[in-house]
């Protein structure tokens, strides 16, 4: 049995902190999806759609980014190439190695995706003040670049 001090710690931990509130964000955000085209839309590959933030990544890229194997981000590119939300195209400098394109209905998914996230951070703002969802942002963002993330 874990002392009060150790379980305190690890149930309040930023990791856990963190990791609960993204599989809020991540409920919240397939409620807002339940009744559009992209309902089917699986969490990871919403990640590995996030992972690219809005810009051409390889799959080798993404695979170190999410930490997973350069076989499950092929995968799961395969899925949203399927639901024309990307497409893959050959890199210049590496035959071998893909890279990941967001399609124009891609394009459309960042926008649905950008309004579901003012949706969800309203209701944060609403559990813990505008100011303090600013500051909590301002403090991530900051912990994110002293990271170079």
């Amino acid at each position: 049995m874990l002392d009060k001090k150790t379980d305190k710690q690890l149930k309040t931990s930023l990791k856990v902190l963190l990791r609960d509130s993204l599989e809020w964000i991540e409920e919240e955000q397939a409620r807002l999806l339940k009744d559009s085209p992209y309902a089917d839309t699986s969490n990871a590959e919403f990640r590995l759609f996030s992972a690219l933030r809005g810009e051409s990544k390889s799959i080798s890229q993404l695979s170190r980014y999410l930490g997973v194997s350069r076989q499950a981000v092929h995968q799961t590119v395969h899925k949203l190439i399927e639901k024309n939300i990307v497409q893959l195209e050959s890199t210049e400098n590496n035959k071998r190695d893909k890279l990941v394109v967001i399609t124009p209905e891609g394009r459309n998914v960042q926008k649905v995706v950008a309004e579901h996230f003012q949706i969800i951070e309203k209701k944060v703002a609403k559990n813990i003040g505008s100011k303090n969802l600013e500051l909590l942002r301002q403090l991530l963002q900051k912990n994110r670049e002293a990271n170079n993330r």
